[in-house]
């Protein structure tokens, strides 16, 4: 179904039950919340039912973030350009257009109507209780980034669905190509080249999710490690919170901002946490142009005309006035037409894009369930009742020792024709191939066959059902680390008549994967989980922030030897620095600058098989050792160089501590971070200097230094990496856990909780997490009622 015909059919009820529920809130029922605020500004939240706990959530999180959600709101309502201009290369006006385009107010009231009644009562409740904050403090005293901001508004339960649509959907992120894409205006011969350029927008999150079940845990019950890296900065970060409805929910974790419940955490039976899967939320779709008719495409036999929706979009204008902007933009049966770079839009050929999100309806149900599960069972019966995952695997244990990976997230259900004609596609289309270099699949959208199929199974049109879907349990142990599923436990690679579009089987993993599967199988050289190969609490938590680098491991002592042997008297100090490093991310670790900068000068590719990296090649009956050893030729020697004098450049000591020159700057103080790249280093830790583009939270971005990935004017600053990081086991007296917000829980620069937690994760002091009534008490900073 078309998003016109879609929002069409359900606008005016999902309209006329918000205002209704809106009323509700207003003024016929009476929102309470108790909020205890303790150490680290962590709130716990009890309420008498799902509107109370949800005014208590929206007044917390306002709190502390009021900022991000009213800017995320503006997002989703399509009124960045209203209030901030066109901006730089017409990115807000682009977002405008494309969020009216797609219907992103009407998509999140068709959202809310499709709820169970407490998860909408819940919604209103929470805009309720943020437009409560905001009318108590008023604009001019909002703390954070947007105090006194004129886009700083009362919102509606339907903003926050809307926004949660714009998280669920990947094509928002196609914005700049949605809303340029124009028919020709005549008929130029266009044929692009195999090096045509993409401007696809790749995913940059990025997770590790550890399940230990009852053979690998000294307390023979299941245990769990949540970390997710995600933004530092503005929107896309956690907030945490204990949810408490005497006899219906106790709940202790994560969600974004402007979300309500916990998408990652735990209750007193079952535990959770989610890495963001590598299989394909979207295809794109090439559609063949009738001659003169560049908006009528060929679809087998039949010629389809695109249909079309103009928007209109204020743009705020120099002089402070605003002006009328409108755009047309267009649908193919599939959805949006899009504008890619190299590509375009041609009188011959053009772009579409279908998104398996398109119809989910049950996300917010699914973590509902999920919240309240009282056994891995129900927990395993919430993905596949409600099948509402977005793009997300998830890995999950229990009380009673369970270990349990699944990829339920939408993917695109493809016929074996379709998947046969696309492969045959990649050898003959330059285009196609090169998409497929990209990870991203393109279909001939003018065949029929090239249809996404209905699964009888699923709750999604042309989506994968769960039954479909690869998923396992084991009593050892499963993990996910954004590779595949093919390897959730190494001893037991998930294999099977699995789409591609779920991941590819047989294929390289990355170093952090391997790590990860190394440290859980007890085979890294450290023996994390001691001589008895089982898993207390301490040593499962120390082990992910052991900091240990795997390429270190695999490279290091080779790169010493060859740099000793070479005789260069320009390496000689950098021989000696990597000599004496332990080959960790540590603050006061030495040596890992220069490695840092030697890694860097290879490329991505590089990684992925024998050639200028690695001397053994891939071989996928040993995923987690191969490709391994350092490859033959002076080009490690060539690299080392450029990196010593990369960092020579900069004035920066050979040995500098890594804690000199990683560092989180939060309100202009410099805080020091550890951790690596996940991908080059092979941290488990993973620490980046990764804007956030879907905000505009003013952030530093220091300019890249020449000769370098990594390294910028300033060092290493990290804005992205290790965020939420849980460390869980269930024991005969219930769940005991210990965690660290990296970032802190608060966004106000003034607050006490703005870096508190920093600091402690710095120190890697970890914090207990306080789940029983009891511990809570003992711990309670600041308690307040919170009432309409």
């Amino acid at each position: 179904m078309s998003i016109q015909r879609l929002v069409s059919a359900v606008v005016m009820i999902a309209t006329a039950a918000y205002a209704q529920s809106a009323a509700v809130s207003r003024g016929n029922v009476k929102y309470s919340a108790e909020i205890k605020r303790t150490s680290y500004g962590v709130a716990h939240i009890t309420a008498r039912d799902y509107g109370s706990l949800g005014y208590g959530e929206g007044y917390a999180q306002a709190e502390d973030h009021l900022c991000s959600i009213a800017d995320q709101v503006v997002k989703a309502r399509g009124e960045r350009a209203r209030y901030f201009g066109a901006g730089k290369a017409n990115e807000h006006l682009q977002s405008d257009i494309t969020m009216k385009a797609l219907g992103m107010v009407d998509r999140g009231a068709a959202y809310l109507v499709k709820q169970p009644q407490e998860i909408q009562d819940w919604y209103a409740g929470f805009a309720a209780g943020y437009n409560r904050y905001l009318t108590v403090t008023g604009k001019a005293k909002v703390p954070g980034w947007c105090q006194d901001a004129d886009w700083v508004s009362t919102i509606t339960a339907q903003d926050i669905t809307a926004y949660q649509q714009v998280t669920l959907l990947v094509t928002t992120n196609f914005a700049a190509m949605i809303a340029s894409a124009e028919p020709p205006t005549a008929s130029p011969a266009n044929t692009p080249t195999a090096a045509a350029a993409l401007d696809f927008p790749k995913p940059d999150w990025a997770s590790n999710g550890w399940a230990i079940g009852k053979d690998l845990s000294e307390s023979k019950r299941g245990m769990l490690i949540a970390n997710p890296h995600y933004p530092w900065v503005g929107s896309n970060r956690f907030w945490e919170k204990h949810l408490v409805i005497p006899g219906k929910l106790n709940v202790y974790g994560v969600s974004l901002l402007g979300n309500i419940g916990v998408s990652i955490g735990f209750n007193k039976d079952v535990a959770w946490t989610h890495t963001v899967s590598a299989g394909k939320r979207f295809t794109v779709f090439s559609l063949d142009l009738v001659d003169g008719k560049p908006t009528t495409y060929r679809y087998g036999a039949e010629e389809r005309q695109m249909t079309k929706r103009i928007v209109a979009v204020d743009v705020k204008q120099a002089d402070g006035s605003n002006k009328k902007v409108e755009r047309t933009v267009w649908f193919s049966h599939y959805g949006p037409i899009v504008n890619v770079a190299g590509v375009g839009w041609t009188s011959k050929r053009v772009m579409a894009v279908r998104d398996a999100n398109t119809d989910n309806h049950g996300a917010a149900a699914q973590w509902f369930d999920m919240d309240r599960a009282r056994s891995m069972k129900e927990l395993q019966a919430a993905h596949e009742k409600h099948q509402g995952m977005p793009w997300v695997n998830t890995i999950a244990t229990s009380r009673d020792g369970i270990a349990w990976f699944a990829d339920s997230s939408s993917s695109p259900n493809l016929s074996q024709a379709s998947l046969d004609l696309w492969r045959e596609r990649v050898k003959s289309d330059p285009i196609t191939k090169r998409f497929d270099q990209q990870g991203m699949v393109l279909l001939n959208g003018s065949d029929p066959a090239s249809e996404w199929q209905n699964d009888s199974t699923s709750t999604k049109p042309g989506v994968v059902g769960f039954a479909n879907t690869p998923h396992m349990e084991r009593s050892d142990y499963v993990f996910n680390s954004n590779d595949s599923f093919w390897i959730a436990n190494s001893h037991a690679p998930l294999t099977g008549n699995y789409s591609p579009m779920h991941g590819e089987q047989n294929t390289v993993r990355s170093l952090r994967t391997r790590n990860n599967d190394l440290t859980l199988s007890n085979l890294s050289p450290d023996r994390p989980a001691g001589s008895n190969g089982k898993f207390s609490l301490d040593e499962m938590a120390n082990a992910l922030l052991s900091n240990r680098s795997l390429a270190a491991e695999l490279f290091k002592d080779e790169l010493v030897a060859r740099c000793e042997k070479s005789g260069n008297t320009d390496l000689a100090e950098a021989c000696k620095v990597l000599g004496a490093w332990n080959g960790r991310y540590d603050l006061e670790s030495r040596g890992a600058v220069i490695f840092r900068e030697f890694l860097s000068q290879y490329q991505q590719a590089d990684y992925l098989a024998k050639g200028r990296l690695y001397a053994v090649d891939f071989d996928p009956q040993d995923p987690t050792n191969t490709p391994r050893g350092l490859a033959i030729g002076n080009l490690a020697i060539e690299n080392l160089a450029k990196a010593v004098k990369v960092l020579r450049s900069r004035n920066i000591a050979l040995d500098a501590p890594l804690g000199e020159l990683q560092y989180a700057d939060k309100a202009g103080r410099r805080m020091p971070v550890h951790g690596g790249d996940g991908f080059m280093d092979g941290l488990m830790n993973m620490q980046r200097n990764s804007r956030n583009t879907t905000t505009l939270e003013p952030m530093e971005e220091p300019k890249n230094v020449a000769g370098s990935r990594t390294l910028t004017e300033k060092g290493y600053p990290v804005v992205h990496g290790s965020s939420f990081i849980l460390a869980l086991e269930f024991t005969d007296k219930g769940p005991r856990a210990k965690a660290f917000l990296t970032y802190s829980q608060s966004g106000d620069p003034k607050s006490p909780h703005f870096s508190d937690q920093t600091e402690l994760f710095a120190k890697k002091q970890w914090r207990p997490v306080l789940f029983e009534d009891a511990a809570v008490k003992k711990d309670v900073k600041r308690q307040y009622k919170v009432a309409n």
